[in-house]
């Protein structure tokens, strides 16, 4: 086994663990606060979060990236983004501030309750200035031992923060004092478990070559925000807060599982597709590995959330929530091949085609903005969400076209690394909803339980005793987990 599959191996071992932890907290902290929260609410903070998520990506652009996929100079260029990290986020807090005003009209309806909103919740943007560059360095390292503690201190102080103010009945506030907790804890935290500092040093070359390699990297996620949020944009402007807080929900329960995947995948291949990119043999054989583990993973979460949407919803209060079952169903879909997918994007980031993030992304979001209006007019959350949902499979293939362009593989290779793994989900979630059916139970926490813990029996066997490659890693995971705890 090479170093660098030990590597990542066991970056892969600390981020999921962190990634198990973080979704656990995240999922209970979301169901507590849509059955404490009203539903409006959600819509309110939806639409600030739009705006500021776009602002932040102008703060980041693309440097941290640019940091990872550095090989000289990497000192220098840490404190040269470090600088230009805190510049671009004054200037980002700045515009912020002034536009929230402007930022309130994004409804048909505007709710003056939106300015005070944004102008806090920028606040957030300050503080990831000065963490971004010592949790980088901690990727390029995949030290995700450490890095886990970035992660999980700070989502657990947004959870405590945002459940005991709402349960004091702070409503909408009590999600933007999470917020802001959690991203200052993150500071303090990632300062202190790196050590690192930075040194007075701005180097006009170095600034100009990481702008140079994150411009692709700014330009495809500007692009991948516009897509995956101009959904949004239509459901609040011609929609309204009460429907969006629906379709925040069931886009944010459907894809929590994926999202925490596909950003542990990212955390550990890109660094290393980065390193492996002139051994073109274990580049590829590394990206189908990981496909086939994300895979195991992200596959059977969706088929079991498609059957558990009513239980959930019903859990936090069917007459609020009813209506964001069928548009959570859709998302999970749209979810699953983005846990898939996103592991093409570090095969061209790592094997040095950023470009090509952008192509796909403004072909997308061509396609978005072609179909959103009439499938939003007059299918409402239903048909933005099923849009999403056939964009994301069409994309799929786009992304897997050119990804094995780059590993010079066929489309036949991914039958045996993905295939076998959606038959088991599928037998699993037939059974589980068997289950469900031959109890009838009329409460939707019996319903969740049963379902879930079904599923989940049949479907561990069946992925552990008939995945040979599975039996090795939880082997090699154990033992691993027993070095690293010890």
């Amino acid at each position: 086994m090479t170093v660098m599959v030990r590597k990542i191996k066991r970056g892969a071992f600390w981020a999921g663990l962190s990634t198990v932890l973080v979704y656990i907290l995240s999922l209970l902290a979301r169901l507590l606060l849509m059955a404490i929260i009203a539903r409006e609410d959600f819509g309110l903070i939806a639409t600030a979060n739009l705006a500021l998520d776009a602002l932040v990506l102008f703060q980041e652009m693309g440097f941290g990236s640019a940091l990872i996929y550095r090989k000289s100079d990497v000192d220098e260029a840490a404190d040269t983004a470090f600088y230009l990290l805190l510049l671009t986020g004054v200037a980002t807090y700045a515009v912020a501030f002034l536009s929230a005003p402007a930022i309130a009209h994004i409804a048909s309806k505007p709710d003056p309750r939106i300015i005070p909103l944004v102008r806090v919740l920028s606040l957030s943007i300050l503080f990831s200035a000065f963490a971004r560059v010592p949790v980088v360095m901690l990727s390029r390292e995949m030290d995700f031992r450490r890095k886990a503690v970035t992660d999980v201190v700070p989502t657990l102080s947004n959870v405590i923060v945002s459940v005991l103010l709402a349960l004091a009945g702070w409503g909408v506030w009590s999600l933007v004092y999470g917020r802001l907790t959690s991203a200052l804890v993150r500071v303090v935290v990632s300062w202190w478990v790196t050590g690192w500092k930075p040194h007075v040093v701005f180097a006009p070359r170095i600034a100009r070559e990481l702008f140079a390699y994150g411009k692709h990297i700014f330009q495809s996620q500007m692009l991948i925000f516009l897509i995956t949020n101009i959904d949004d944009f239509f459901v609040i402007h011609l929609l309204g807060y009460w429907e969006e807080g629906a379709y925040d929900a069931a886009y944010r329960l459907s894809n929590l599982p994926t999202t925490f995947i596909t950003k542990t995948a990212g955390q550990v291949m890109f660094p290393a597709m980065a390193r492996l990119r002139d051994d073109k043999a274990e580049f590829r054989r590394v990206f189908f590995q990981s496909t086939h583990y994300i895979g195991l993973a992200s596959i059977p979460l969706s088929f079991g959330l498609i059957l558990l949407a009513p239980s959930l919803m019903g859990m936090v209060g069917p007459k609020k929530w009813a209506d964001a079952v069928l548009p959570m169903q859709l998302l999970v879909v749209y979810g699953m091949v983005r846990s898939i997918a996103a592991n093409m994007g570090s095969v061209f980031k790592g094997g040095g085609k950023p470009q090509w993030l952008t192509y796909i992304a403004l072909w997308r979001l061509t396609t978005m903005a072609i179909f959103l209006y009439p499938a939003t007019s007059r299918y409402g959350i239903v048909g933005v969400s099923a849009l999403s949902a056939i964009v994301s499979v069409v994309d799929f293939f786009i992304s897997g076209e050119l990804a094995n362009r780059i590993i010079e593989a066929a489309w036949g290779e991914y039958v045996p690394v993905i295939g076998p793994i959606f038959v088991w989900s599928a037998v699993a979630t037939v059974v589980a909803w068997l289950a469900q059916q031959a109890i009838s139970a009329e409460s939707p926490v019996v319903s969740f339980l049963v379902g879930g813990t079904v599923l989940t029996l049949v479907y561990v066997p069946l992925a552990f005793f008939r995945d040979e490659p599975l039996r090795k890693q939880v082997g090699a995971l154990w033992r691993m987990a027993w070095q690293q705890m010890r």
